[in-house]
């Protein structure tokens, strides 16, 4: 005897629903509507990706830093930190924030070009950090992940992104 299953079948996202809101949270008494709202709100989809790639990114950092800092100088783990954590957080934002589809290779090159701006910023800010105000470096690594959304939201937002018709 065989059984067979039936296929199971997804309704689509609601036309007022990012495709990442699960549909049983707008269900949730009390609290359920205004978080789709909030969540439909791509500023506050950024923050909450923004607070992601940080700690993807100081982790990198950091397990980088442990692991070779005493032969490698920390701006070499910056700048590749830099890379692993662009790599990773493309996927977060092409359709988690932006919801840009499938932009291809010249979409990423954009995104990656926002997110040298921001190590261009933390090439320079660590180093004041760490040598004139003497700060260790995990810690001015981490005052300097703060600022990255800051400087890569609207360059995102308007040209990676965007295709510069935003």
């Amino acid at each position: 005897m065989t059984q067979t299953s039936r296929p199971i079948v997804t309704a689509p996202p609601a036309p007022d629903r990012h495709p990442w809101i699960p549909a049983w949270l707008e269900r949730v008494p009390g609290i359920g509507r205004l978080a789709v709202t909030l969540l439909n709100d791509p500023r506050v989809r950024y923050l909450l990706a923004g607070g992601i790639t940080a700690v993807i990114s100081y982790a990198y950092f950091s397990g980088l830093f442990l692991l070779v800092g005493h032969h490698v100088h920390y701006l070499v783990t910056l700048t590749v930190a830099n890379f692993l954590t662009t790599v990773t957080a493309y996927p977060i934002y092409q359709h988690g924030v932006y919801q840009a589809g499938q932009g291809g290779f010249a979409q990423f090159l954009r995104f990656y070009a926002t997110c040298l701006w921001a190590l261009v910023f933390g090439l320079v800010a660590m180093p004041l950090l760490v040598e004139v105000a003497g700060a260790p470096v995990l810690l001015a690594q981490a005052i300097v992940i703060v600022v990255f959304p800051l400087i890569n939201y609207p360059l995102q937002r308007r040209w990676a992104f965007g295709g510069g018709r935003r």
